[in-house]
């Protein structure tokens, strides 16, 4: 009777959240643990007009932050607002920010999601279709929820391109580097996002999460860096801890997956195609020689569906 009891309210409650001019419909989606509140930008615009605020970036950064909040907000990694494209080859568009309101140009967990979501929701015809991202026109293909490829594009290893400090140089290869006091050997990488790799660290990922808010902070990287911690089983399996700009541990980061292969294809330690393991599970990278570009597969899932009221969320109502 109390789970009766208990449905009906929500079901009422839903129904007055969802008639206001207010309210959005979003999706909490996951890839691998890594998490996301989606969207549609039609919706998001409606509703912030009808507070009377101004439409653009920055509010959407501000709700990120709030949304994505896990004590006080739906709680996500990231919010993705998805739009039309400026590109004309490109079948959708899409806005991603991070937890902490900053925002990134790729994030191939959150592509993955959002290939499925847009299957699922109809947004697409096809199966296979591309995204207008700031790094250009990525393709998607939809297998199913568990096969879903993204072609993240070529990687960037020279200095200023990832970007990282010191002298310009065409890699940051297996470098030397005395970082928030300690020396590390790296190897960074560009896919769309910074991102510095150890191998064979010899931390504790307790230790690693304690140094990792201090590397990122380090002004070798001036735009931040995503880290990977990576212990190497054989040429094809690695085990990866991620810490996330913008997010901190994270149980996933496709764009990591990938720099920790292109960094251990570089150095030696792995071959161009490999699974690597995350905490929230594997993917499926590869290299490939002749195009230079990365493609990952793995799964996306949606965990629920609802309505949050945007004025909530925004000026001195919202959560601080």
């Amino acid at each position: 009777l109390y789970c009766i009891q208990m449905s009906k309210t929500q079901a009422s409650l839903n129904a007055r959240i969802s008639g206001k001019a207010t309210a959005v419909p979003f999706t909490k989606m996951q890839g691998l643990g890594n998490d996301f509140v989606f969207v549609d930008e039609r919706d998001l615009q409606s509703a912030v007009v009808s507070t009377g605020s101004a439409l653009g970036t920055p509010v959407y950064a501000q709700l990120a932050k709030r949304v994505c909040d896990r004590q006080f907000g739906i709680g996500a990694d990231g919010l993705i607002v998805v739009g039309a494209p400026e590109r004309t080859d490109c079948q959708l568009g899409w806005l991603y920010f991070n937890a902490d309101g900053s925002s990134s140009a790729m994030c191939g967990n959150g592509l993955r999601c959002l290939g499925y979501w847009a299957v699922h929701y109809q947004y697409v015809s096809q199966r296979e279709f591309r995204v207008d991202t700031r790094v250009g026109s990525v393709p998607v293909t939809v297998t199913d929820e568990d096969h879903i490829t993204t072609l993240i594009g070529k990687p960037v290893l020279s200095s200023a391109g990832i970007p990282v400090g010191g002298p310009p140089r065409d890699r940051v290869l297996k470098e030397r580097v005395e970082l928030a006091g300690h020396k590390y050997d790296i190897t960074c990488v560009s896919v769309g996002n910074p991102h510095c790799i150890l191998f064979d660290s010899g931390l504790t990922r307790e230790e690693a999460a304690r140094r990792a808010p201090l590397i990122q902070a380090d002004p070798f990287f001036p735009e931040g860096v995503n880290l990977e911690f990576v212990e190497v089983a054989d040429k094809t399996h690695a085990d990866v801890f991620v810490w996330e700009r913008g997010c901190g541990p994270t149980l996933a980061c496709a764009s990591g997956a990938a720099a920790v292969l292109v960094a251990g294809v570089l150095e030696g330690r792995l071959e161009r195609t490999a699974k690597i393991r995350l905490p929230g599970g594997l993917l499926t990278v590869t290299w490939d020689q002749f195009s230079d570009r990365v493609l990952i597969t793995g799964p996306a899932r949606i965990s629920y569906e609802g309505y949050f009221d945007v004025a909530l969320y925004m000026g001195e109502g919202g959560n601080q």
